[in-house]
């Protein structure tokens, strides 16, 4: 969703020869962007209201809205607001933010109308289809996918980028690497990350039984740490990959379906299970076969040192529709009930899933949730948090930084579920 301050010169032309009016909706627009930085959707949605009263009915200003008010759970107010956006004559709706349509699929989904996700979602993903369908060469009739052999688990490879010190990811990113062994019989977890990533994570996901590609060996690289991952394209001892998010799950659910796919005579394999998926490639949702893609590498470092540059966060994403999309659109098996987007189908029967919370789905993130505290330390000052078993055991630590006399730190919810319950332990000190 782009930015209140990237509405900034757009705004600025609807209130063009009022230096007073100007001036506020700049200082509006700069304050919102900090709110949105800090995922404070709350303040940005006051913001933006006040930004509204500064330049009535922009549609850029009224599509951020939305989204502040879907994230704040205020939804009938944003499916008006997006309800509006939809009905308004075309060369209106243009000025809208670029994802506005993204959002309203994503709300039908949090208010369970589940007729207009699928049909508003179905429209987002072919109408992107469209633009990035591409003219890559046609696969030939005789390119089939290399036969999945189960005792050579290093030829299957399930990749994922780590880099920094936030146990959102790190820890995570262990858990994976060992539910793996049972989930995904026959596929190596293989981490690229770098020495961002703290050495006791390394220690643990080697002991898990995880590949690890130490992204600092080779020198400073132009490839974005998002796209570490697909590196593993070009690999020749490689057969099958798997592309996943570091702070995501693997679960039952998702190894069903890739089950159905390694089974199957497609190249790729894609998933979608929730209602904000309507990027054409979710990053940390798909596979795929190597040797099918060439160049991959080569155009990574083209793609991140020009205009992937503006991409931001989702510079892996804009890639893969850019570059993989034409490709993989041509042999893909999709599991996906929501949308029913290019041929999808249902997911395989599976066994229960073991993440036992309401949020999860295939691709969720697994830590939406925080530990914290009151801290009497200056703004800035750090923390170090120590992780203990019941016994006293040291297992793992982090560090958190005072913000406004206290302290945060995001945790995968099933630590969390661990340190209500007493079976793991945390001491905060300087």
């Amino acid at each position: 969703m782009k930015k209140l301050r990237q509405a900034n010169a757009k705004g600025l032309g609807s209130v063009r020869g009022q230096a007073t009016h100007a001036a506020q909706f700049a200082e509006v627009a700069s304050r919102f962007g900090d709110a949105m930085a800090r995922s404070d959707f709350r303040t940005g949605a006051k913001l933006a209201e006040a930004a509204l009263r500064i330049v009535p009915g922009h549609m850029q200003v009224l599509s951020d809205y939305a989204m502040c008010l879907m994230r704040t759970g205020a939804h009938a107010d944003a499916y008006r607001i997006y309800t509006d956006i939809l009905q308004a004559p075309p060369a209106r709706q243009r000025q809208a933010s670029s994802t506005w349509f993204h959002g309203l699929v994503e709300l039908c989904g949090l208010m369970g109308k589940r007729d207009e996700l699928r049909r508003h979602g179905w429209r987002a993903l072919s109408e992107a289809d469209v633009i990035f369908r591409g003219s890559a060469p046609e696969l030939g009739a005789d390119l089939q996918p290399p036969v999945f052999d189960r005792t050579k688990p290093h030829e299957n490879i399930i990749a994922f980028s780590l880099f920094g010190a936030n146990p959102r990811y790190c820890e995570t990113a262990v858990m994976n690497a060992r539910v793996s062994r049972e989930l995904f019989d026959g596929w190596t977890c293989r981490f690229h990350l770098d020495s961002t990533v703290p050495e006791h994570v390394h220690r643990r996901l080697r002991e898990a039984g995880a590949q690890l590609v130490d992204m600092d060996a080779a020198g400073p690289s132009p490839i974005h740490p998002l796209m570490w991952r697909f590196l593993v394209m070009e690999d020749a001892s490689v057969k099958r990959f798997l592309m996943r998010d570091a702070d995501s799950l693997l679960s039952e659910r998702e190894a069903a379906a890739v089950d159905a796919w390694v089974a199957s005579p497609y190249l790729f394999h894609h998933i979608r299970d929730y209602c904000s998926h309507t990027e054409l490639i979710l990053a940390g949702l798909w596979g795929g076969c190597t040797g099918v893609v060439p160049g991959v590498v080569e155009a990574m470092r083209t793609y991140c040192a020009g205009a992937g540059q503006a991409s931001g966060r989702f510079i892996d994403q804009h890639f893969l529709r850019q570059f993989i999309w034409p490709t993989l659109r041509q042999s893909v098996l999709c599991h996906d009930e929501l949308f029913g987007f290019h041929g999808a189908q249902p997911f395989p029967s599976h066994a229960p899933v073991r993440w036992k919370t309401d949020q999860f789905h295939v691709g969720s993130n697994a830590s939406h949730r925080a530990i914290g505290g009151a801290s009497e330390l200056p703004d800035g000052a750090s923390l170090r948090l120590l992780f203990s078993d019941p016994q006293g055991n040291m297992l793992f630590d982090y560090a958190s930084t005072v913000r406004d006399k206290s302290w945060r730190l995001d945790m995968p919810f099933f630590l969390i579920d661990e340190l209500q319950e007493g079976r793991l332990r945390v001491h905060v000190t300087q």
